[in-house]
């Protein structure tokens, strides 16, 4: 089909533009959205739905104009009032902090609520906490003052220039217990992510894992060596972070990106004076090995912000991961974006059509040299492998 397609559209255009295949790719979607459409299992869009078609047009295009060098000629690069169709016209700031979220910058107060008595209840949070330490967080009153001055711990993180997470959690410390980092996550994306980790990343972490199994012949080394250390380690490996590591493997991403591993009795002290924790979020997995692991640390800027203390299982230390990149306004690190968009689009299902990692350069896998990054609205081996993974579910399921 995309072959037709592409030798009608060459019949007036040689070399069609993005911007022109887009129309093409969202006009078949229109009519065919079932047979076409990038969906989850769900049924929800994938970013703006026909992202891969999109790219099955242009890359037959790019190759039927491999060897013709007339018709690869551009047209000079346009301004940047000029955007593509399947990208959202926003600011690139608005683009990558309010990525997917519902309630990103609230503006009405709660009935009868000023900022002066929301900073009054924020100074009540701050004496309860002096008090009683994050103890206090299963308080009904810690609660509902949280609960109320949603508004104005948004205005404190999404404050310019942006905050350091030291200041933040200076100022909201119940914030960082996995309780209101949850609640607040809820609130911002109308998803409840303790919730959906633990449904999804269990059930779909097994089918992931039967998925790799089934068909060890077409991985490379890095998959298959994820699946023996998985063998190795019997019935008692985690399928949803067995999961998440084979995915790191597939994707070609260091499980260093993500996770950290310690000796099972480091201490949050500990992890900050002796590991060379990065700015980016970690889990830092105390164990003998990462898929061994059964305590979990989480670190921001250098510094231990959740104890395993509040993390009591996998999925809700991958739930506050996870809800970090969110809540603090963090994008992807380039690492782990691809890993990091996977869970986001597959398992969390929050589907915007932009990437929330814009940096322009990463290192490249191939070579280890630092190279220009490709950045599209929607990452292309995510696409392939979530379809990938449907059709396989769809024969075998």
């Amino acid at each position: 089909m995309v072959r037709v397609i592409v030798d009608s559209i060459r019949e007036v255009c040689l070399n069609p533009t993005k911007r022109q295949c887009s129309e093409v790719a969202q006009s078949i979607i229109h009519k065919y959205p079932n047979s076409f459409s990038d969906k989850t299992e769900e049924g929800e869009l994938i970013g703006c739905g026909y992202y891969s078609l999109l790219c099955q047009l242009k890359t037959r295009v790019e190759h039927l104009n491999r060897n013709n060098t007339m018709a690869r000629l551009r047209k000079p690069k346009r301004t940047g009032d000029e955007v593509d169709d399947c990208q959202p016209s926003t600011s690139k700031s608005a683009k990558l902090d309010s990525y997917g979220c519902v309630n990103w910058n609230p503006t009405e107060l709660p009935e009868r609520e000023t900022f002066d008595s929301l900073e009054i209840k924020r100074q009540e949070i701050l004496s309860l906490f002096s008090q009683e330490g994050p103890r206090a967080a299963e308080r009904s009153k810690v609660q509902e003052l949280m609960k109320m001055t949603y508004i104005a711990q948004r205005h404190s993180i999404n404050a310019s220039p942006p905050p350091s997470i030291s200041d933040l959690q200076a100022r909201w410390p119940f914030l960082f217990t996995k309780r209101f980092l949850c609640a607040h996550f809820k609130e911002l994306t109308g998803i409840d992510p303790d919730i959906r980790f633990k449904d999804s990343l269990c059930t779909k972490g097994e089918r992931i894992l039967c998925f790799f199994k089934n068909l060890q012949s077409r991985w490379g080394k890095e998959v298959r060596a994820v699946l023996k250390d998985i063998d190795r380690e019997g019935r008692d490996v985690d399928p949803g972070l067995a999961a998440v590591l084979l995915m790191m493997a597939h994707f070609k991403e260091k499980e260093e990106s993500l996770f950290f591993l310690a000796d099972v009795t480091t201490t949050p002290t500990d992890a900050e004076t002796s590991l060379s924790l990065p700015s980016t979020p970690r889990l830092i997995m105390l164990g003998d090995s990462v898929l061994h692991s059964k305590k979990w640390m989480l670190s921001i800027e250098g510094k231990v912000i959740f104890p395993e203390t509040d993390l009591p299982d996998f999925s809700s230390a991958f739930a506050v991961l996870f809800g970090c990149y969110y809540v603090l306004n963090i994008e992807y690190q380039v690492e782990a974006a691809t890993t990091l968009e996977f869970i986001q689009r597959f398992i969390v299902r929050i589907n915007p059509d932009n990437s929330k990692c814009s940096s322009k350069f990463q290192v490249s896998k191939r070579s280890g040299k630092m190279v220009q990054r490709k950045n599209s609205g929607l990452n292309p081996h995510v696409s392939s492998f979530i379809k990938e993974f449907l059709d396989f579910s769809w024969q075998n399921y």
